[in-house]
Order: C-alpha cells, then structure tokens, then sequence
C-alpha cells in the first residue's frame, strides 16, 4: 500500500531526512531489543534459571514450587518481588556448579523482567500533557532520567546487600535501618494488589475489543469481560498451588512485547491510521503542532510516575547481586570490587535495552494518534486490523497466564501479615482466592484509564521503591559528606514525585 503523507508533519526537505533518519533509529532499536529477546531464550534455559525466576522463594508463603524451574516472564517478576521481601530463597538462579549467571545473560533476564504490558501506556502519558510532537523531546529525557536513576538504585541495592551480606530485600532493610520490617512487606502486598488490578484490566480492554462484533453488544462489555474471564479462567488458575503447567508460557510474554514494538512502528510508518489510511478514522486523528506546543506543565508529572511503574523491578535486585559470578557476597576485598562493577553494568545494560523498548512505543504510538491515545495503547487500533488483532491476542495469553503468579504474591503477603503459616485446607483456600480475586476484578471494573491507574500506582509506591527505599537504606551505612547529599537529594526526588505526582494524577 502506497504510504500516506500526513498533513502535521512538515514536508520540508530536512523534515524528510529527519525522519529517514527517524526510521533507521527505530529499525536499528528494534533490532537490538528483538536479538535482546532471542538472546534471552538461550540463557533462559530449564535447567538454568535466571535471577528471579519461576517459583523461587515461595515456599515462604505456603507455595509449593513447581517440579522443574524455568525463566519467568516480565509479567512475573512482582510475585518474585513479594518472594525476596518473604525472605527466603532457592538458589535457582545460579549455574550448577555454583559459579552463578553472567554479565550478559543477568542483563538480558533484567531487561525481560522490566518489559512487560505496562509499556502500553507510556503513549498516554505524553499525551497528557501535550498535543504536540515537540513534546517528545522533554518525554525522552524524562525516559532517559527515569531509566538512569532506577538503575542506580537498583544498584544501590546490591551495594546494601553486600554490606549487609544479604540476599532478600527484607534482609538488606534489617541490616541496614534494623527497624521497620513491617513495610517491604506491607509495599509488596500492596504491589502485588496494584499489579494483579492492572493485569485484570489489560485482560478486560483486550476480551473485550477481541469480542466486539462477534458477540452481542452486551457480552462484548468490559465489565462483563472481566467478570467472565474471572470466572472461568482466572480462578480455576490461581487456585492452583503449583504453577509447573505454566511454566511452559514463560517466554511469552517477552516475545508478545517485542512484536507490539514492531507493529506500533510499522503502523506508524505505512501511514494506515492517517489520512486517508485504510485504518483511518476522524475521532481519533492526532492533533499535532509541527512547531512548538510541547512546553511542559503539571501533567507531565503523570508521565513520570507511569516511568516509574515501568522501571519498577528493584525488589528483585538482591537475587540478581546475588547470583552473579561469582554467586554469593565474596569474602576478598578485590573480589567484592570486580562483582559490584559487573552488578553496575549489568543495571545500565539492562535498563537501557528496556529504555529503548520503552522509546519506540512511546514516539510511535503517540505519533500515531496524538492526544487521543488511550491508556492501554492497543485500543486505538481497530478491530478490523488483523496485526492489531494479534498484538492483542500476543499481550492478553502472556498476562493470562502471568496472572496466578502475580495473584499468587497477594494471596500470600497477606496471609503472612495475619500471622499463618502453612498451606490452608482446599476449601478455605478457594474461598480466599475467590474473595480476594473478587474484590480484585470489581476494582479492574471500576477503573477503566489503565495509563492514569498506573500513575497513581507509580506516585504511591514505585517511587518509593525506586527513589527512596534505596538511598534510605544506603545512608545509614555510608556517612560521608558527598554521600549524604546524593543519597538526601534522591530520596527528596522521591517524596516529590510521590506526593504531587499523586495529587496532579487524581486531579487530572
């Protein structure tokens, strides 16, 4: 199809190289996150788990793991979280000879673990401060800030956990503030209840737009599709007390990702939802100023915060210091020194192959449709566009079942704040998943903005997480002067970002 000009874009001659050069970029990105993505199958073999894999650490909360480990997926990685604050572990992670995961492989397995559905809303976040094209340049740099100071608290992490010889969150909280360990716990709980909402909501705007034209109008609704999908899938799934049978699905969710990176950039440059475009349609032609207009105000703040919902991965920080060569906190100075300058490359490289994931459907999809971006991306394709059909096929099966470990987390965080230990007998375990999976769904009904549901969810907790967790614990074992500073100004970031973030996203 003869690719459609679109009238916002200047036609000028720079314009045009501008965008050539656009489109090698955007090629070359997409090249290097799909190889990121095969990469990662290699080293995420069965009998090699990679940090923060499939069921390690659950036995904690009365979990029993499955009989063969395997590599879990980017939409697993908060039941693993809620695992490291439980404090316990497995050493799954590690090679079996003990010699643990490299530079490469623990990057790619950190990156995997980043990139999950949640990057289908970082379009909105654009779009809900600006209409202008212009503002993708603050929204990158914002990307890029977000990315580069998540993972030096991810790294700050690790340091913790080698000072205080740690290989849980929890642990490395203890030794460092040895009071309050009460609240990993009480965030991962909450954590797990803000993922297991979202999840149950990208599967109700999927259902429901697969559903529209096939089904009558009224079982075709989002509420109805929730509440169904609860009902017959969820539910039989999270009462299991082993997930071995899904352990096969694992990749899935890293292969849905990357094939949505590469569709969003393909519609964008094929022109179909411009003007003219087989796809087209006027309610959701993007507004967008050639010049200017992208100057920043309050609601920029609702970017940042789904930036940090996205870079959130840093409960499984202490897994992954751990289980680098050589596995473990080594007892020689010059050894602890090599390790945590491979944990350090092992945070950029990984943060930055998700940051570029993270770009290209950022750019591309507020490209194509402007200010009226929704906050599940994929719903402004539309139901006759068989690519986007598949895309939402590829994010709905991985979130499927990437669902009963996430749904797993809550059900046991909470069970261990009330003090019980063990397995519960199967009928009251069904009446707890099915009371807790209720509540869950009726909120995923309520809440229809998945980019504004994951704002609020990025100002209360990630930033906590990401921006004051971390130094929070490093300034009580580093005291210097330079040190304090730093570590004071981060968590001063995160306390801003927390508290006005919050008010600008319910305000919004």
């Amino acid at each position: 199809m003869a690719r459609v000009a679109r009238p916002n874009v200047a036609v000028s001659t720079p314009g045009r190289r501008c965008r050539r050069l656009l489109c090698i970029a955007a090629t070359a990105a997409a090249a290097v996150a799909a190889t990121a993505a095969v990469r990662t199958a290699t080293f995420a073999a069965p009998d090699r788990c990679p940090p923060g894999g499939g069921m390690r650490g659950l036995r904690g909360f009365g979990i029993r793991p499955a009989p063969a480990s395997t590599s879990d997926s980017s939409l697993l990685s908060a039941a693993t979280a809620v695992a490291a604050a439980a404090g316990s572990r497995e050493d799954s992670g590690a090679n079996a000879d003990g010699a643990g995961s490299g530079v490469s492989g623990a990057s790619l397995n950190l990156a995997k673990n980043l990139v999950g559905s949640g990057v289908l809303s970082l379009p909105s976040g654009v779009a809900a401060f600006s209409a202008s094209a212009s503002a993708l340049w603050p929204s990158l740099f914002f990307l890029a800030a977000a990315a580069l100071l998540s993972a030096y608290g991810f790294f700050l992490i690790g340091r913790v956990c080698e000072e205080t010889r740690s290989s849980t969150f929890a642990g490395a909280w203890r030794g460092s503030l040895r009071q309050g360990a009460w609240v990993p716990q009480l965030v991962c709980v909450l954590e797990c209840l803000g993922g297991s909402i979202i999840y149950a909501m990208v599967l109700g705007d999927v259902i429901s737009s697969l559903l529209q034209g096939i089904v009558p109008a009224a079982l075709a609704a989002r509420s109805t599709a929730i509440s169904l999908v609860g009902a017959i899938v969820l539910f039989p799934l999270c009462c299991l007390r082993s997930f071995g049978q899904l352990a096969r699905f694992s990749l899935l969710g890293t292969l849905a990702t990357t094939y949505v990176v590469l569709f969003v950039m393909k519609r964008f440059f094929d022109g179909s939802y411009a003007p003219g475009g087989v796809f087209f349609n006027k309610a959701i032609h993007p507004v967008l100023d050639a010049v200017g207009g992208g100057g920043l105000n309050p609601n920029v703040l609702i970017l940042v915060s789904i930036l940090s919902t996205a870079f959130l991965v840093h409960f499984n920080a202490p897994q992954f210091y751990d289980e680098l060569e050589p596995s473990g906190t080594p007892d020689d100075s010059k050894a602890r020194s090599t390790k945590r300058s491979r944990f350090g490359l092992v945070g950029i490289a990984g943060f930055s192959i998700a940051a570029a994931q993270y770009a290209l459907i950022m750019v591309f999809g507020f490209l194509t449709f402007g200010r009226a971006t929704e906050g599940n991306l994929l719903l402004n394709y539309a139901v006759s566009d068989k690519w986007a059909v598949a895309a939402r096929v590829a994010i709905g099966l991985s979130t499927l079942f990437g669902y009963p470990m996430q749904f797993a987390g809550l059900r046991s965080g909470l069970l261990e704040a009330m003090g019980f230990d063990g397995q519960l007998p199967k009928v009251k375990h069904r009446l707890l998943t099915g009371g807790l999976l209720g509540g869950v769904l009726l909120i995923a009904c309520l809440f229809r903005d998945l980019g504004r549901f994951q704002a609020i969810e990025g100002a209360l907790l990630a930033a906590f997480l990401i921006y004051i967790a971390p130094p929070l614990m490093a300034i009580r074992l580093w005291g210097g002067r330079g040190a304090k500073v730093r570590f004071t100004s981060l968590i001063a970031v995160g306390v801003f970002l927390s508290v006005i973030g919050c008010v600008v996203t319910m305000r919004a």
